[in-house]
């Protein structure tokens, strides 16, 4: 008994028990109490009180928790199936967006049936916003040779300067580097077209030079290809003039915008059913 009385947790585990064991009594259904039980009763009244209002708020806590943590794991799921939600949409809007390119593929070489063509995705550019020179994934495996004119829909991209067996580099139109023989639409005068970008700075814009003194050039009109030198198909798209300012007594100078997009190119054709001809330095 002495050992008993050392043990604390004991005791308290115990006298819980029977505090429990009355509490169930009491609260049993209804009977006639004898003298003993209704003193008990009133002397535990306050503590069955207690104990009520502790086990209400003990059940509404843990149902409070349990509800709690219920909305919570069902806001995470609702999260997560929102965000799968917008990744299948962004990748339904990048197919779409990407159908429609290729279909614009298709059309344009469906127009130029007496060009070969060979389409590769750009792998690689050069760095800053434009498109001054990139890579694309296809190369000397695919027929590709130096030279050879690269193209969009949209009309001239540029030609290729190195090649790989599984892809090649372009030289895009805006670049420096290049010089294409053009016409203008409207009045059938020719000229030439050369790059405006060095080293990734500069604006895409194109300028006309070597135009006749009698050209009737105006804004709005537009530049093709010509075909002179046959190193790109003659009426390839190249852009509109935007300004127009003589060059002396014999000549016009003219600004033009190109008319692909050189800041956004995720496609690329190159033209592999005409002979490529090696510039001269």
């Amino acid at each position: 008994m002495r050992n008993l009385l050392k043990n604390k947790p004991l005791l308290i585990a115990l006298s819980a028990v029977v505090l429990l064991a009355l509490l169930a009594v009491l609260t049993s259904k209804e009977r006639k109490l004898t003298f003993i039980e209704s003193a008990i009763g009133s002397v535990l009244q306050p503590v069955q009180a207690f104990a009520s209002r502790a086990s209400d708020s003990i059940i509404d806590f843990v149902e409070t928790l349990l509800n709690t943590t219920d909305a919570d794991l069902e806001n995470q799921q609702l999260k997560i199936h929102v965000a799968s939600l917008e990744q299948n949409l962004s990748e339904m809007d990048a197919l779409r967006k990407e159908n429609e390119r290729l279909k614009q593929l298709l059309a344009f070489a469906q127009n130029t049936p007496e060009l070969s063509y060979v389409t590769g995705a750009v792998i690689g550019r050069s760095p800053g916003i434009w498109f001054d020179t990139f890579t694309i994934s296809v190369g000397r495996l695919q027929g590709v040779e130096r030279n050879m004119p690269v193209v969009s829909p949209a009309g001239l991209l540029g030609r290729v300067s190195e090649v790989g067996a599984t892809w090649c580099k372009v030289v895009s139109l805006i670049d420096s580097s290049m010089n294409v023989s053009v016409l203008v639409d409207r009045t059938r005068d020719s000229g030439m077209i050369r790059g405006t970008l060095k080293a990734g700075t500069g604006a895409d814009t194109l300028e006309l030079y070597y135009l006749p003194s009698e050209s009737d050039l105006l804004p709005g009109d537009k530049i093709l290809t010509s075909g002179i030198g046959g190193l790109y198909p003659k009426g390839l798209n190249v852009g509109e003039v935007l300004t127009v300012s003589r060059a002396g007594e014999s000549e016009y100078n003219a600004t033009v915008r190109p008319t692909v997009d050189f800041k956004h190119i995720e496609e690329a054709m190159v033209v592999v059913g005409m002979p490529a001809i090696e510039e001269t330095s």
